[in-house]
């Protein structure tokens, strides 16, 4: 407990077994953040629908935790159910002693004191490649061009032929000969190995993509988990319908079962599975795709009784055995050293600010080092049938990235970009390099405090007005961003008070409105705050 901000808990109301209902009135001029990365574009919440913890991942990170701008949180220690209506909350529960909490009197006073309470930080700091230069992926690119390692290499290659800073290369989704088995496909990937080691020999570190997923129809990956376990049996998530069964489920790569996560047995089985492979292919680290809570609500038993979230908890915390990480789907992962990535982006102007909402609702959460998809977007529906590629759409989405504590490409500019609409996106990738050491500080700051990174205005500067969602953020406490996302090419920014400097050397005096229009292609609208 936070005894330097006063902490008082106004109420603790401890439920039973039977699902009890409680009612939360909003203070005056109060709104709240939480629940769901996904969901950061409906925040701060007036009308919300109803969202079961226990059963919906949302295909994000989800956390049964609300934090409000009057300086109240809302804590649970087990999932629950929760709708918002005119403000007003209604929370069902079961399980655990619903927290309502009061703490200082501003949205940043009330995310401290429950990060202190319920996800610190420890002082660990993510390797300093996800930060200090952008990551390349190459799912779009794969997506666009085949999945393949000539595809692959190639684009490895075309990184540095066109002079792109890069710190981390990400092969995804497609190499594998069957899920399950970590072994490159050797009719489309002949030498995994020597495709690491060429993106080694560029300086770049490497990643591949992972899931916890087995092919139904993969008895060889089921003999080898037989042979090395102590039951003797597939260490799979089993089916309620059929006792002794896996669960199949379905998944956009078709029909699976997984492993158990929350097995121990099962946990240490797939982490060695993944050291072979990391040792095999000279890689360092997975991008850990999967684990969706959907796919489980209907037909899935955990092992000792465990729930769905349990097993996604248990998915974002393996994946710490590797500092080179990122993963989509959590539960409670809050105050961990891990990145993660949202939901898959469409190739869409009106989905454009959700980066902004959906990375500052995560920061909000406890995860500071959340990435915004990839950018010119992650969706490979928005990228077949020859749907069109608006090029002015991939240089503002990689505007929308270049001051975030990390950027992610993954279409490859050089090739679907023009010559001169390439060279500002190289640009906006050498300005966030120019902001490392900045970075760096924040991420530093983040792994010993928990502060968010990318921050809402209201958490920055509270009782100003900015209660309600804004397409600018600030990085740190020094930047205020409002990066383009609207195809007119215009932007209206809002400054708090004091003087601010933007990124073409004018000093302005806030609180101001600004209303920028015609902005041009190159240019990422940005705010130093200056001492008063």
């Amino acid at each position: 407990m936070n005894n330097r901000l006063l902490t008082v808990i106004l109420c603790v109301f401890v439920l039973f077994p039977s699902k009890a209902q409680e009612r939360v009135e909003p203070l005056d001029g109060e709104v709240w953040w939480g629940l769901s990365n996904t969901d950061g574009c409906k925040q701060p919440f007036v009308d919300y629908p109803v969202l079961d913890l226990a059963e919906q991942s949302r295909m994000g990170e989800t956390v049964p935790f609300l934090i409000s701008n009057k300086g109240r949180y809302i804590w649970c220690d087990s999932p629950f159910r929760v709708s918002c209506e005119k403000g007003v909350l209604q929370i069902w529960t079961s399980s655990a002693p619903l927290e309502i909490v009061q703490t200082g009197s501003t949205l940043k006073d009330a995310y401290l004191a429950a990060c202190e309470a319920h996800f610190p930080f420890d002082g660990t700091v993510p390797p300093e490649e996800f930060f200090t230069k952008p990551q390349f992926n190459n799912w779009i690119e794969s997506v666009m061009t085949g999945i393949n390692q000539e595809s692959a290499e190639r684009y490895v290659e075309g990184i540095f032929q066109n002079d792109f800073p890069c710190g981390i290369v990400m092969i995804d989704g497609g190499w594998l000969i069957q899920h399950g088995t970590m072994r490159f496909n050797p009719y489309i990937f002949p030498d995994g190995k020597r495709m690491f080691d060429l993106i080694k020999s560029f300086g770049y570190k490497g990643m591949l993509w992972i899931s916890p997923y087995v092919s139904a129809d993969n008895r060889g990956t089921y003999l080898d988990y037989r042979r090395t376990n102590p039951r003797k049996k597939p260490l799979m998530v089993e089916s309620k319908d059929r006792p002794g069964d896996d669960c199949i489920i379905h998944w956009w790569s078709g029909k699976s079962v997984s492993l158990d996560l929350t097995d121990p047995e099962g946990r240490d089985a797939f982490v060695g599975q993944l050291k072979d492979c990391q040792e095999l292919y000279g890689l360092d680290g997975f991008k850990f795709d999967g684990a969706d809570a959907e796919y489980f609500r209907k037909n899935g038993k955990f092992h000792g009784g465990a729930s769905t979230c349990d097993y996604v908890h248990a998915y974002g915390e393996l994946c710490k055995e590797f500092p080179y990480n990122e993963f989509r789907v959590g539960y409670r992962n809050g105050g961990e050293p891990v990145i993660v990535r949202l939901q898959d982006v469409p190739h869409n102007w009106d989905k454009l600010p959700n980066v902004i909402y959906n990375v500052q609702v995560s920061g909000l959460m406890g995860l500071p080092y959340t990435i915004g998809d990839m950018i010119g977007g992650g969706l490979n529906s928005s990228f077949e049938n020859d749907q069109g590629l608006s090029h002015k759409y991939v240089i503002r989405s990689c505007q929308v990235q270049a001051l975030m504590p990390m950027m992610q490409f993954s279409m490859a500019p050089w090739r679907v970009l023009t010559p001169e609409e390439c060279d500002i996106c190289r640009e906006m990738a050498l300005l966030h390099v120019s902001f490392s050491d900045y970075i760096m500080e924040q991420v530093r700051h983040a792994a010993k405090t928990g502060e968010p990174i990318v921050r809402t205005m209201e958490y920055e500067f509270p009782g100003q007005g900015f209660d309600r969602r804004l397409p600018q953020f600030m990085l740190g406490p020094d930047y205020l961003v409002a990066p383009v996302v609207r195809e007119d090419d215009s932007v209206t920014v809002e400054l708090p008070k004091g003087r601010w400097k933007d990124d073409q050397g004018k000093v302005f005096r806030g609180p101001k409105v600004l209303r920028l229009n015609n902005v041009p292609l190159e240019r990422l609208p940005y705010y130093k705050k200056l001492s008063k």
